[in-house]
Order: C-alpha cells, then sequence, then structure tokens
C-alpha cells in the first residue's frame, strides 16, 4: 500500500510539473561592444566617450547611483583605456604632462565610484566636477598642440 502510494504521488507531481510549464520565452541578446574594438579611431573612441558622459551626467542628475557606477566604469575604460592608447598610437612621444593629467582622470574616476557607494547628494556632484574639470584642462592642452605648426608641435 506505502509503495503504491508513494508511486501515485511521484506520478501526480510529475504530471503536474509537466502541465504547469510554461514554454520558455525566447530572449534576444543585443551585443555591445566597449572600447576594446581593434579598429576604433581616436574619433570614434573620444565620440563613445562623449555619449558615456552624458548617460554618466544623466545618471548622477538622476541620483541613480547603480547606473551612476556603471556609467563611471564605462568612462573609465573608454576614455582610460581606449582614447589615451590611441592618443598615444597617433602621437608618439607624449609629454610627462599627458600621463599626469590620465592619472588624475583615473583619480576622479574612483573618487565618484566611491561617492557612488555613499548615495550622498552633494558629494556626487562635487565629485562629478572634479571629473570633468580632468577632462577640461586634458582637451584643453590637446587642443592648443592640435592647433600649433607641425614644427612646434614636436618641440614639446
Amino acid at each position: 500500500m506505502k509503495k503504491l502510494l508513494i508511486i501515485l504521488i511521484i506520478m501526480c507531481v510529475m504530471v503536474t510539473g509537466l502541465i504547469s510549464c510554461k514554454k520558455p520565452e525566447e530572449v534576444t541578446v543585443e551585443v555591445t561592444y566597449t572600447s576594446e574594438k581593434k579598429d576604433e579611431t581616436l574619433g570614434q573612441a573620444m565620440k563613445n566617450a562623449s555619449r558615456d558622459l552624458r548617460r554618466l551626467s544623466r545618471s548622477v542628475e538622476n541620483r541613480d547611483w547603480v547606473e551612476t557606477e556603471m556609467w563611471a566604469k564605462e568612462l573609465k575604460e573608454g576614455i582610460g583605456y581606449s582614447c589615451v592608447e590611441l592618443y598615444m598610437k597617433e602621437h608618439r612621444g607624449v609629454s610627462s604632462e599627458f600621463v599626469i593629467m590620465g592619472s588624475r582622470f583615473f583619480d576622479a574616476v574612483r573618487n565618484l565610484i566611491m561617492l557612488c557607494k555613499e548615495h550622498n547628494a552633494e558629494t556626487i556632484d562635487v565629485g562629478f566636477n572634479r571629473l570633468l574639470t580632468t577632462c577640461d584642462d586634458c582637451h584643453e592642452i590637446y587642443k592648443e598642440k592640435e592647433e600649433m605648426p607641425l614644427s612646434l608641435r614636436n618641440d614639446l
């Protein structure tokens, strides 16, 4: 009698399981590429970094701590690695000032990521402004150097 009851329970569980199972939904996966593209140019990398900076700005403004941290990491990857490496490939013999500015950028991004964990609106604004300052300082020097005649650029 016990065996019959156990078999009946197992069969009920199996039948219920088969009946209640839903057809699996189809999931579409979107492939996104980060800055690890081999054929990316400096212009494309800067465009992607600009897009990520706008997204970061919106997430800071909306006080979305998770997205702020995510976009800060994306920006670190995009500017910190892709843009800097591509710039160094295109402009042989970069100055130590460029390396120092890159270090300031990394420090500002790391600081912003740490501030996300605090969820403090005032400190996140200060951290984000510090990050923007590092971008502006680097662009100021980059644009000045690009506008110089080629003979002067090589002397710097």
